[in-house]
């Protein structure tokens, strides 16, 4: 073999690895808001859905609820005289979830609820049939919870800024309630819910990686255990169905999520 033909060779493997050095693979560009397409096309479509998650992106969020409340503030202590009450909410809800599809998110979440409540005096006189005193009773309920969800984005406009979303939650609950006369602890109860809820809400992005968002629990089918306990013995228990769709102000959410 000449030395002339082996520097031809050389020469002709060095020239492919640089083209395929030089050579970049292309990569999908996402552009937020634009126009999800439909798979059947024949079909007329009412609204046009925007791209506000893209497909291979994460989320980790927390959403908070904080409410306080007194007797002064609601109509329905009207029967009851000389009424001294309060209550108080708190709920944290971490949760992270993955973009599986254009605008389809799945994901968990884990919920910490915390109320407290307390009454020192009420009277209740049920137009002169019904009267009953009660005072110095103090409440807690603490309750923890885990779920899985599906999310279903619809983007709005055409920059990827604001959309409409929608969960599909399966989770389970235990709740222990705990009652106070004075110092003394008089009963408790456990509750254990295994629950299957639909939470629409609105989402908004002050930025391309962070948004802010509210939600509702709308509608919730769920199976409930309940046991009460008085002195450390079980009283009695209760096991139940219970479907409901309701506006219920104590399940707004409100959450900041980082998208990357």
């Amino acid at each position: 073999m000449s030395m002339k033909y082996i520097i031809s060779v050389v020469g002709l493997i060095l020239m492919t690895a640089a083209t395929s050095f030089g050579q970049t693979e292309e990569v999908e560009t996402i552009v937020l808001g634009k126009e999800i397409m439909q798979k059947d096309t024949t079909k007329e479509r009412r609204f046009k859905n925007h791209l506000i998650a893209p497909k291979g992106e994460w989320q980790c969020g927390l959403s908070v609820m904080y409410a306080d409340f007194s007797s002064d503030d609601t109509e329905y202590m009207l029967m009851l005289q000389g009424v001294n009450a309060k209550a108080s909410m708190m709920k944290l809800a971490p949760e992270a979830a993955y973009t599986f599809k254009e605008n389809h998110a799945v994901g968990a979440r884990f919920q910490y609820t915390n109320i407290n409540g307390m009454l020192d005096t009420a009277t209740a006189d049920l137009l002169g049939n019904l009267s009953m005193t009660l005072g110095n009773v103090t409440a807690n309920s603490r309750a923890m919870s885990g779920s899985i969800f599906q999310r279903t984005y619809v983007g709005l406009d055409n920059y990827g800024r604001i959309g409409l979303f929608w969960d599909y939650v399966l989770g389970y609950t235990r709740n222990t309630t705990q009652f106070y006369t004075g110092d003394t602890s008089s009963s408790y109860s456990v509750k254990n819910k295994v629950h299957l809820g639909f939470s629409p809400g609105i989402v908004y992005f002050p930025m391309n990686n962070v948004s802010v968002q509210a939600s509702l629990c709308f509608a919730e089918l769920s199976y409930n255990n309940v046991a009460a306990y008085a002195d450390g013995q079980k009283t009695g228990s209760r096991n139940a169905w219970k479907a409901q769709a309701s506006l219920n102000i104590m399940d707004l959410y409100f959450g900041l999520t980082i998208h990357f």
